[in-house]
C-alpha cells in the first residue's frame, strides 16, 4: 500500500470472460473497489495495459498506453495487497468484519477460493441480491482456469463481479 500513497496508480489484472489485461489505475482519488462500483459511470480508465490470453497468461498479445474497460464486462480484477480490494468505508468505516469465511466461487473460464470478511453470520442473497455493490471482495485469492487447471492467479484480494457469478458456495465451518 505504500507505493500506491506515494504513486497514486495501482497496478492490478482485470479479466473478462478471456483475456487478463494487466494495467495501472489512478487511485488518487478513490480507491479500486470504490471505482468499480461507481454506478455513475461504466468504465475503467488504464494506463500501460498488457493484454494476454487467460490460458496463456505469458503471452502477450497487445499492449497500450490508455485504454478503457467496460467494467460491465469484468469478471474479475485481481490485487496484490488486500488493502486495494476493500472500499475505503469498510478499511476506515465501522463496518470491519471480524469473521472470514472461505468461499469458492465459478465465473465464465475461473474459479475462485479466499475468504469473505463479514460482521456476522452470512446471507448468501443478501450479498448477491440486495448489497448495492457490483464487486464483490475476496481476500487471499487464487484464481485457476477451469479448463487449464496449471494455469493460476493469485493475490491479497479479488474484486468478483457478482453479475458473472455462477456458482457461489460457503466452506463448512472450520
Amino acid at each position: 500500500m505504500s507505493e500506491i500513497l506515494r504513486t497514486g496508480w495501482l497496478t492490478a489484472d482485470f479479466f473478462t470472460h478471456s483475456y487478463r489485461i494487466s494495467g495501472q489505475v489512478d487511485v488518487r482519488r478513490r480507491g479500486l473497489s470504490d471505482l468499480l462500483n461507481d454506478s455513475t459511470t461504466g468504465f475503467l480508465q488504464l494506463e500501460n495495459a498488457y493484454i494476454s490470453p487467460i490460458d496463456r497468461p505469458a503471452d502477450i498479445i497487445a499492449s497500450y498506453e490508455a485504454s478503457s474497460l467496460v467494467k460491465a464486462n469484468l469478471t474479475l480484477v485481481l490485487v496484490t495487497q488486500q488493502d486495494d480490494a476493500i472500499s475505503r468505508k469498510q478499511a476506515y468505516g465501522s463496518y470491519m468484519g471480524s469473521y472470514m469465511r472461505k468461499v469458492f466461487l465459478t465465473v465464465p473460464s475461473l474459479e475462485i477460493v479466499g475468504y469473505l470478511r463479514l460482521a456476522a453470520k452470512v446471507d448468501l442473497r443478501r450479498i448477491l441480491s440486495m448489497d448495492t455493490e457490483e464487486f464483490i471482495s475476496v481476500l487471499d485469492g487464487r484464481v485457476v482456469a477451469s479448463i487449464r487447471p496449471d494455469v493460476v492467479f493469485t493475490g491479497g484480494g479479488v474484486l468478483v463481479n457478482k453479475h458473472h457469478i455462477g456458482a457461489f458456495c460457503l466452506s463448512e465451518e472450520e
